[in-house]
């Protein structure tokens, strides 16, 4: 797709039980535009893979699963696990225990793992191509949840829909974003959306406004100055902890 002497490329790959979308805008789609398309959705790929390989609880011998079976040496062993650890924790005690790390009475922190995975791999492998002159944006998204960024010299800006929960035909709300991250989860009821510069953090408030009841989510809200968008019963705007009476809003960031 070419937009003001802009290309946007795309390639989609399936890794760790997620639609892998990867995205760059370029000021061409020259061959070696298009080597480092094909390069880098190797990369990602692959990155995922051994992030997989090393917190899926459904592999016998990763991280995740030895701590299941009470090994506690992935604390002190893997930087990376005790990273995941450390946030599951505090992402339990900052939400009041509305997210808990646990499935079936045993440690998952599958929730996290997928935004941490998606955040680690972009910064690796995408976001270095904004070094190259020809690139002028980069986004990578793990079925709802997205990080993106834009080169610092460009107003391009990534344009994010946010539909029905039932009917992805309905736009609510469009986000017009340059750098940051931004997760949505839904149920049976509710959906929530959340913008925030860490998308392990932007997926976890997403999942407490889609779990927790309107009255208990907003002092949530108003604490951490959230923005983004709760739809259920009614829908409800809020931009760095207010909330928002337009119901069409559009933001830009």
């Amino acid at each position: 797709m070419k937009t003001n002497n802009q290309v946007l490329l795309k390639n989609e790959i399936n890794q760790m039980n997620m639609n892998i979308v990867i995205k760059l805008v370029a000021l061409s789609s020259s061959t070696e535009i298009m080597e480092q398309m094909k390069f880098v959705t190797k990369r990602v790929g692959e990155h995922l893979q051994e992030i997989d390989e090393m917190f899926s609880p459904f592999r016998y011998d990763s991280l995740v699963s030895k701590f299941q079976r009470g090994d506690q040496t992935p604390l002190t062993s893997s930087n990376e696990f005790k990273e995941i650890y450390n946030s599951a924790v505090l992402s339990q005690q900052m939400t009041n225990g509305i997210y808990r790390p646990y499935f079936a009475g045993r440690f998952d922190p599958s929730e996290i793992v997928r935004n941490w995975a998606i955040e680690q791999v972009f910064n690796d492998e995408l976001k270095p191509m904004l070094k190259n002159p020809e690139i002028v944006a980069v986004y990578l998204s793990g079925d709802d949840n997205s990080k993106f960024a834009t080169k610092q010299s460009s107003d391009f800006r990534w344009q994010i829909d946010i539909t029905e929960p039932k009917n992805n035909a309905n736009v609510i709300t469009t986000y017009y974003l340059q750098n940051g991250a931004i997760a949505t989860a839904k149920n049976n009821d509710k959906q929530t959306t959340v913008i925030r510069s860490s998308l392990v953090e932007a997926g976890i408030w997403a999942l407490v406004g889609t779990e927790a009841s309107v009255d208990e989510f907003m002092p949530f809200v108003a604490h951490y100055n959230l923005t983004g968008i709760a739809v259920g019963t009614n829908i409800v705007n809020f931009n760095l902890g207010s909330i928002i009476d337009n119901k069409n809003l559009t933001v830009r960031r």
